[in-house]
């Protein structure tokens, strides 16, 4: 199965999300901003529950990945245009 993501950051983001999850028969690969899985089981049943397990894990991490949006923008609620900080006070001040 391949994966097509419009940055190659997004594709990356995704393997690392669901690398350490994974079980040893399936591999994952990056090609750009592709995703390749591949899987073999020992029966269409472990491969469909595996894909199913995946495949929700996937959903998740891309779900994260656009809520947090691109790793070049600054945090949210850190700062405003004008330099304001927005957080709380720092101690001693």
């Amino acid at each position: 199965m391949r994966r097509s993501f419009s940055r190659p950051e997004d594709a990356a983001a995704l393997l690392a999300a669901v690398q350490a999850d994974t079980p040893e028969f399936v591999r994952l690969s990056l090609d750009g901003p592709s995703m390749e899985i591949r899987l073999s089981a020992r029966s269409a049943a472990s491969a469909r529950a595996t894909c199913e397990d995946l495949f929700a894990c996937l959903k998740v991490a891309e779900k994260t990945i656009a809520a947090a949006g691109p790793a070049d923008a600054a945090p949210k609620g850190k700062s405003d245009p004008g330099g304001a900080t927005t957080g709380p006070a720092p101690e001693g001040g």
